[in-house]
């Protein structure tokens, strides 16, 4: 199985949970039934570091009622999961029935679609419902969305992919929202938003593989947030330095490509600072690691700079809130990146494609691109959940930038 985790976020823009999707690897595989659908996915509970990936937030997880009814939940009642059910099924007795014990021994429930026949039972009372603000008309939306908050349910707005429908569901009373990464409309962080530009375009300047120059040092001796932060990295244990005192010192110690390298992780802290948006640090840095692995696919594999800038370069968009096709007013990119940032055309965009539609879920086209590609899905998956794991732990492995 193919699997994501999907933000949800509150009405402060905070991701708040996150919601498993899963879809089969390959269209050759024959899935005997939903049942079986819903088995794969409930066992990527045991099979991936979901709870440790989702850093302390709740997963949400999608559950059928035969799964409700034979006790397979029963396994992870020590799980930090919402199960999922279709609204419908609790029309069946027995569902609803198992749903009630199963809530009464502390497990956590949530419902997908609006309740159009009999009441929910009173034990669902404060659990989320799923509506899909794509396909239901704003109209309609508006009188459900009120309706399930006077009757003490957390509605969760799913497929906001534009600031439009954003700004319509949040003036609704909607508490919380899934959806593709947006720019907020609130004032940006110009003081990040500025560093970002400048180690973007240092790090674009030599990401065909030059070998840093006294520019460099210049620039890096000249940006008091840089050298702070190039300290910080170098002092950790993972770089297996200690303490260097200056920056002066990290160049001589490490050299210029080992912090030029290092940037990676700053530019995506910037990023976030300047969106007002912690979990665009870890998206951006998860799709720069992604691309990192997955580019030697590539019949001529970029530098491993041009990778992890590519990865960047795909956020930037939604980190300065202005549209792809005007960022190269903003950073000095080359073709490639730019191509990155707008056409995707190339074969590293057409990379980084496979890995957007990957992060956002969109399963028919991930086995598309992923063909037109010639590469496996399932190797996007490793890769997604690697890449995940090792920018949790680059950034610290907690709630690190809460806004």
């Amino acid at each position: 199985m193919l699997a994501a985790l999907l933000p949800i976020r509150d009405q402060r823009d905070r991701v708040v949970a996150y919601e498993l999707t899963a879809y089969p690897a390959s269209a050759t595989v024959s899935i005997a039934s939903s049942e079986d659908d819903a088995r794969g996915t409930l066992d990527l509970l045991s099979t991936l570091p979901l709870p440790r990936l989702a850093s302390g937030r709740p997963v949400h997880v999608p559950v059928t009622p035969t799964l409700v009814r034979d006790g397979a939940l029963s396994r992870f009642a020590s799980v930090d999961a919402v199960f999922v059910l279709a609204t419908q099924a609790l029309d069946d007795p027995g569902t609803t029935r198992a749903v009630e014990v199963l809530i009464s021994r502390g497990f956590h429930f949530g419902l997908d679609g609006f309740p159009d026949s009999s009441p929910l039972p009173s034990a669902l009372k404060g659990a989320t419902i799923a509506l899909d603000a794509a396909r239901v008309a704003p109209l309609t939306m508006a009188s459900r969305i009120q309706l399930l908050l006077q009757a003490g349910l957390k509605p969760i707005a799913r497929n906001v992919d534009d600031r439009a429908t954003r700004e319509r569901v949040l003036g609704l009373g909607v508490p919380l929202y899934s959806g593709r990464i947006l720019p907020r409309g609130a004032m940006r962080d110009a003081i990040a938003e500025s560093g970002a530009k400048r180690a973007v375009t240092m790090m674009a300047a030599f990401s065909d593989g030059r070998p840093p120059d006294t520019s460099f040092d210049a620039y890096v001796r000249n940006d008091a947030r840089l050298s702070g932060e190039i300290l910080r990295v170098m002092r950790s244990a993972s770089m297996g330095v200690r303490g260097p005192r200056t920056v002066d010192h990290a160049f001589t110690v490490l050299g210029r490509d080992v912090i030029l390298d290092s940037m990676t992780g700053l530019v995506a802290r910037l990023a976030a600072e300047c969106a007002g948006d912690p979990e665009l640090a870890l998206v951006a840095l998860r799709r720069a690691r992604m691309c990192e692995r997955l580019a030697n696919a590539l019949e001529r594999p970029p530098h491993p700079r041009t990778r992890l800038l590519a990865g960047l370069v795909s956020i930037l968009d939604a980190a300065f809130g202005v549209p792809p096709s005007s960022l190269s007013s903003h950073v000095a990119l080359s073709p490639a990146l730019t191509d990155v940032a707008m056409d995707r055309l190339q074969p590293l965009g057409q990379l980084m494609d496979v890995i957007d539609a990957y992060d956002n879920g969109w399963w028919p086209d991930v086995r598309s691109r992923c063909h037109n590609l010639g590469v496996s899905p399932s190797v996007i998956k490793a890769a997604y959940f690697d890449a995940w794991r090792d920018a949790r732990e680059e950034l610290g492995n907690s709630k690190t930038l809460e806004a």
